[in-house]
């Protein structure tokens, strides 16, 4: 092989793997003034809906649940699941039965 043979070998070799990364990370190089600005202003609004959501409190804290008891509020952090619920009208059933035997 020579000497020229080795450099284009490589210099494929090189290309193809700069091909394939722009292909799979999309680092298309844009072309016009106008692309450059579209791109800009695209990431400059992405920037700042982002953090408009940041600022946004849970739906929880928005609205009021028709029907909750402020005084029985639970925490914050706590989250009932099913389980706990079946438990808790087990217990509200017991509390009627006996009040209704005694």
């Amino acid at each position: 092989m020579r000497l020229w043979h080795v450099v284009g070998i490589f210099s494929l070799f090189v290309l193809s793997i700069i091909i394939t990364l722009c292909c799979v990370f999309n680092c298309r190089v844009p072309r016009t003034r106008k692309e450059i600005e579209a791109r800009y202003l695209q990431r400059k609004a992405a920037k700042m809906y982002t953090d408009k959501l940041e600022t946004v409190p849970p739906l929880n804290e928005l609205t009021e649940i028709p029907g909750e008891d402020k005084k029985k509020k639970k925490k914050k952090d706590s989250v009932d699941t099913v389980a706990i619920k079946v438990e808790e009208d087990e217990k509200n059933e017991a509390k009627k039965k006996k009040g209704e035997k005694g």
